[in-house]
This record gives structure tokens, sequence and C-alpha cells, in this order.
């Protein structure tokens, strides 16, 4: 029974000052706004995980803009301050701007023919293969120069397979990420046994400046990646565990009623069997079937029919304790566990439920009332250690005593087992 505490004369609300007030309300208002422009942002960024596999590549391509935009921007910097030409080697830094101008056309090549596959094919997994491959050939572009066993490419070989495993098709991923490890080790073994030099875009510095100078440039090409990697994993994992919780209750949810489901309800039943014999604490079976249900169906049809289970649910959850269970054992029975309920406090309970359904009304959709009762079968035990289902067959042999004494009541029973079916 839910216990209501009549409002005092003092109000905190009241004894705070009005701008104490407004500011409270202006944090939560914001913070609810924050709150919700989070949810918007996950169910944008996890909703690419629906798209088609064309769509998806597509989405890489665009990711890559920003990368590209990063290496003009810095080169652009670089050529304009000619303090930094003793530390970047400006040849090389000329044909790495060439390099990348051909990749981003034969990016924008690529992206041509992706929005033309995702009309005539949209599930098409090569074209998965097919930018996982330009992507890797433009991050091992720029390992070249800056060093291929940099910070930079340890974090493009944890942080881009495990992305790609999270939003594209496995077998592209593997492979793209098989060919840019081959290709790195391939780079730097070159470099250490000096086929070429290592890091040939940078001229190592000889004082702090320059020092400082490249310590932010690796800052600066690698913030926006691991943001993005870090970002997108949390959220996709966070959608991910929440559509796990979603599964698992939806899993012993009854579809109808919203209560436990017959599976949910008898794994409650076991433990609570279980915790009263370890606690030698009371326990209260209860079965109840709906008198003469099969009339609303037959009179009113299946619609309706559902509308009283559902409205049956509804009332007996308002009239149990928040500890107690409720689940549908199937058809219109329901069973109710209530932990911790000798016999006289089952009693009151059942009888408050009971007498509640009896009086509340069902309007149908053409505002025809239906009132519906029920017949209540109970068993009560304190610590002895027995089958849950030698419980449920007790409370179901009250309820057909109910049933035949005239229906609309409560009937209980004393548990009778064999040997058989005393828990060991």
């Amino acid at each position: 029974m839910k216990y209501f505490t009549p409002p005092s004369s003092y109000s905190e609300t009241e004894a705070q000052p009005p701008e104490v007030c407004r500011n409270g309300i202006a944090i939560q208002q914001t913070f609810h706004h924050i709150k919700k422009r989070h949810s918007f942002l996950r169910k944008r960024l996890v909703s690419i995980l629906e798209w088609s596999r064309v769509d998806k590549g597509i989405f890489i391509l665009v990711m890559l803009t920003p990368y590209f935009l990063q290496y003009f921007l810095w080169s652009g910097y670089v050529l304009n301050h000619s303090e930094l030409h003793g530390i970047v080697n400006i040849p090389v830094l000329y044909s790495y701007l060439w390099i990348q101008a051909i990749l981003v056309v034969m990016g924008c090549g690529i992206l041509g023919f992706g929005l033309v596959m995702r009309r005539r094919k949209p599930d098409a997994v090569f074209f998965q293969y097919l930018v996982l491959q330009f992507f890797s050939l433009s991050m091992i572009a720029m390992f070249y120069y800056v060093g291929p066993l940099s910070f930079s490419a340890g974090l493009f070989l944890l942080g881009a397979p495990v992305w790609g495993l999270i939003l594209l098709d496995r077998k592209p991923v593997w492979w793209a990420t098989g060919i840019a490890v081959a290709a790195l080790l391939g780079l730097g073994y070159a470099a250490a046994y000096t086929v070429f030099p290592h890091a040939s875009l940078m001229i190592p510095p000889t004082d702090q400046a320059g020092r400082v100078f490249w310590m932010n440039s690796t800052v600066y090409f690698n913030a926006l990646f691991f943001i993005l990697i870090l970002v997108m994993a949390d959220q996709m994992l966070a959608w991910w565990h929440a559509r796990e919780d979603n599964i698992r209750e939806l899993s012993r949810t009854d579809a109808l009623t919203g209560v436990h489901n017959r599976l949910s309800i008898l794994d409650f039943l076991n433990h609570e069997v279980a915790r009263t014999v370890r606690m030698n604490t009371p326990l209260s079976v209860v079965i109840l079937d709906l008198d003469h249900f099969k009339r609303v169906n037959d009179d009113w049809g299946h619609p309706v029919g559902d509308l009283v289970l559902q409205r049956t649910a509804e009332v007996l959850q308002q009239n149990i304790r928040d500890i107690d269970a409720l689940g549908r054992y199937g058809g219109e029975e329901f069973i109710i566990v209530l932990p911790g309920a000798d016999h006289g406090e089952a009693l009151n309970i059942i009888e408050r439920c009971r007498i509640e359904l009896a009086r509340a009304e069902i309007l149908t959709e053409s505002n025809h009332s239906i009132r519906v009762t029920a017949s209540f079968g109970f068993v009560c035990v304190s610590g002895v250690p027995i089958e849950p289902h030698v419980l449920i067959k007790t409370a179901d042999q009250a309820l057909y005593t109910a049933k035949s004494n005239g229906r609309n009541r409560v009937a209980s029973m004393e548990v009778s087992t064999s040997r058989e079916e005393v828990l060991v």
C-alpha cells in the first residue's frame, strides 16, 4: 500500500529567495536541454548502423574531408611562416601537397561512383572494399612523410579497425587492416635500412620552439581523429547497452499487459522460494482467474477482451506492494508472488485486489461499461524447502475451490507434498 504524506505548512521553495528559485529552474532547464540534445545526437549517430553498405562507405569518404582540410591548412600555415622552413622540408612538403591533391580527386571520383551505386546496388559490399583501401592509402601516404611508426600511425592502427568493425562489414575491414599493417611495417623496415629517410617531412629541430611546433602538429593532426573515434564508439556502445536492456526487458514482459510474462514470473518465484528457505521468511503465491472471461470475448470481441486484461493488470499492480511481483500466467490467469507475506497479510492484499477489481469500470470504444470479477487461490509457506511448481499446483487447487464455491472470492489451501516434491 502506498502512503501519502500530507503537505506541511513549511515549503522549501517558498523559503528560498526568488533569485535562487529562478536560477535553479534555469539550471534544470539547461540540463534538460543538454540531455535532450545528447539523446538526439546519439540517435543520429547510431542510425548509421541501419544504413546500406554503400551509404556507410559514402559516410567514410565524407569523414575524410576534415582530414584533407587539416593537411592543406597546416601546409599553408608552414609555407606562410618562413621561420618554420628550417624544421620542415619544404620540397617534400610540396610533393606531399601534390599527393594530397591527387587523393582528393580520387576521393571525389569514388564518391561520385558511390552516389550512383546507392541507387542501383545499395548493398554492394565491394564498395566498402574500395572505400577502405582508399582510406588506408590516404593514411599511409601521410605516415610515409611523418614516420610509419609514429604516434599517428599507432593511433590509426588501434582506432580505425575498431571503428570499422562497429560500423562496417567485417571482411572489408580485416582486409584493409591487413594491407595497412603490412604497408606500415614495410615502410618502417625500409626506413630502418635507410632505403629512404624516416619522416622525410621533418627536419630534426635543434631548439625548444621547433620541438614544441612538432608536438603541437602531432596533437593537431590526431586530436580530431581521436575525438571522433571515442565519441562514435561511446555512443554506439551506449546504444547497444540500451538496446540489450530493452531486449532483456521485452523478453521478460507480457506484450499485452506490461507485467511479467510466464517465464519471468516463474523465475522470480524460483528466487523467492530459495530466499524464503535461506531466510526462513514467509512467502505467499496467488493464482487468479477472471470469471466468465470467455463471455467477454464472445459478446464483445477479442479487442475488448484485451482491454479487460490490460485493465485487470493495471488494477492488480496498483493494489499490491512494491516488493510484490505480478505476472500473466496464460490466457486470463495471473500469478502474484508476495515475498514476506504471511497468511493474514496475503489475505488482506488479495482481498483488496478482489474488491478493487470488482469496482473497476472498463469502458469500450462505444462507451459501454463492463465489469469483471476474479477468483483467487493462494498458498502460504514459511521456510519450507519446497519445489515452486508445488506452490503453483496448490494455489491452483485453491483457485478451483474458489470457483466451485461461487466465484469472485478468495480461497487458500495448505501445502501437501510428497517426498519428491521437497527441495533437498
